[in-house]
């Protein structure tokens, strides 16, 4: 009961505080990647701007702090011109439509405190993967991307329209929820990859891999403390809730009650399930599901948890 008294009152502050923070983040993170990279390609042999923005463990304890934030800007120069175009184009769609959905703090929170989450995680480990690497002369600059906080900005769209199709290059249709599987597919691929590669190369480096499993999980574990069951959304569907026939039959009786003895409130949307309103608790999300007959209204909490209504 306390922690959704929690998440209830964390909604009610994000819904009342909507417009406040830094509007159209996404828009100047893009717009700093084209400027770091055309600065990279004029100065290509000796490319001071970009080596200044990379995460670099030894130069952030000596005070140069802003390093924990600029990593993200250098996405672009680490990826090849087209891709990395579409992708921050990508990206830059995703977040204005957590913006709009969210409101302007809520996903200004969303997206800084995977940051900040991947900071914490990679100065706890950097300690040990520094002092490893040195004494092979190597540095750990560049080791921590924004890659896996870009990916946490996709699966957040993902579960808010799973069923949205968009047209990879243009032609071939494809839904959220189906992209959202294989790009968690190709994160722990990717993973696997890099720890059989470190291990048939023979690095003696527990930091190092300790490192690769824990970056990618940490901006995972901040969108699964953002959605919490909303999280199910981009779930195959046999692996979703499936009530059984007793408690689809307490769902239906529960919401003729709600529907029976509901007040007139003038309430805008009332969840089927439950019967809370956005007037009895602001800040609750509600959506309308599309795969119930009529215009059937959800709470957050049921909206990928309910009966499909038919008839």
């Amino acid at each position: 009961m306390a922690r959704t008294s929690l998440r209830s009152r964390t909604n009610r502050f994000f819904y009342r505080n909507r417009n406040k923070g830094i509007r159209n983040l996404m828009l100047y993170i893009a717009v700093g990647n084209l400027v770091v990279y055309v600065l990279y390609l004029l100065n290509r042999a000796n490319p001071i701007f970009y080596y200044a923005l990379l995460f670099d463990y030894e130069k952030i304890l000596s005070g140069q702090v802003w390093r924990l934030f600029t990593y993200p800007l250098v996405y672009l120069v680490e990826s090849t011109p087209f891709l990395g175009l579409i992708g921050l184009f990508f990206y830059y769609w995703c977040g204005t439509i957590l913006d709009q959905y969210w409101g302007t703090l809520r996903f200004n929170f969303y997206y800084l405190s995977a940051l900040l989450l991947t900071d914490v995680v990679a100065m706890l480990v950097g300690a040990a993967v520094s002092a490893e690497l040195k004494t092979e002369g190597l540095s750990m600059a560049g080791l921590i991307s924004a890659d896996y906080i870009n990916l946490s900005l996709f699966l957040a769209v993902a579960t808010i329209l799973p069923e949205q199709q968009i047209r990879i290059y243009f032609l071939i249709p494809v839904k959220m929820k189906w992209l959202a599987w294989l790009d968690i597919g190709l994160t722990l691929y990717g993973m696997l990859r890099s720890l059989f590669s470190l291990i048939h190369a023979g690095v003696p480096y527990v930091s190092v891999y300790l490192m690769i499993l824990l970056v990618p999980v940490v901006p995972l574990l901040n969108y699964l403390l953002f959605f919490g069951k909303q999280a199910a959304a981009i779930l195959p569907d046999f692996l979703r809730y499936h009530p059984t026939k007793t408690s689809w039959k307490r769902e239906m009786h529960q919401g003729r009650i709600y529907e029976a003895s509901r007040p007139r409130d003038n309430a805008r949307f009332r969840c089927t399930v439950c019967g809370r309103t956005e007037i009895t608790n602001p800040g609750l999300e509600f959506r309308y599901c599309s795969r119930c007959a009529g215009y059937r209204c959800y709470c957050e909490d049921h909206i990928n948890n309910h009966t499909h209504i038919t008839e």
